[in-house]
């Protein structure tokens, strides 16, 4: 289709024009199409005749006392259901774009794993738009202080273990006795989902079983 063509769809109003005209095909009926749309009778007929004229096609008819579907009415239709379920996805994949309460992801790592906690934050936050997450880097001495005091959610440590890659020289701990919120649990089940990982000790006493050396 040439693209002169097209420019009767982007008229102004179209998009309402075919969710009226959608609720009246699938209703049977301008009554009760203006019921569910919450419109006047008068607005929805007044919007099935601007669409009629916007498309150059007659749509509906009269019929007792509904309407009936022309073929050029049956054959948009089925593309308005299509149209209305794709508008459905779009906005569920952008439903996380409007969480109004910002979730946070406090991290803290040490120097030697400062760069595995920056890739790791980055992805996470790239995947969950609406998290806001810090890392707070330290000597191992101070994270085991944090680690007791449950200050941050997550910790990052280096492992000591020759000939390991510096990359998969890590292991994620967090504190016992305390919940996880929902951002660090999830943030942990994807760190250790992110590549093959071997089984190792936490390195912090007061740490789970968070240690994990990955890919």
């Amino acid at each position: 289709m040439s693209r002169a063509r097209l420019r009767r769809y982007f008229r102004h109003g179209l998009f309402p024009q075919l969710i009226v005209f959608e609720a009246v095909a699938r209703l049977g009926s301008v009554t009760r199409a203006a019921e569910e749309l919450h419109l006047a009778q008068p607005t929805v007929s007044s919007q099935l005749k601007k669409l009629s004229m916007t498309l150059e096609l007659t749509l509906v008819q009269p019929e007792g006392r509904g309407i009936r579907l022309t073929a050029a009415g049956e054959a948009l239709r089925a593309e308005c259901t299509a149209l209305v379920e794709t508008f459905a996805r779009i906005d569920e994949r952008l439903q996380c774009f409007r969480r109004k309460e910002t979730e946070l992801l406090r991290l803290a790592a040490e120097p030697e794993a400062r760069s595995v906690a920056a890739r790791l934050v980055a992805d996470f936050c790239a995947r969950h738009p609406g998290v806001q997450a810090s890392v707070h880097i330290a000597e191992r001495a101070q994270l085991v202080q944090r680690l007791a005091a449950n200050e941050d959610d997550v910790y990052i440590f280096d492992l000591e273990i020759d000939g390991l890659p510096g990359a998969r020289r890590w292991s994620v701990a967090h504190a016992k006795g305390r919940e996880l919120a929902r951002t660090a649990a999830l943030f942990i089940c994807e760190a250790l989902q992110s590549g093959a990982y071997e089984s190792a000790p936490a390195r912090a006493n007061g740490a789970s079983q968070g240690g994990a050396i990955l890919g």
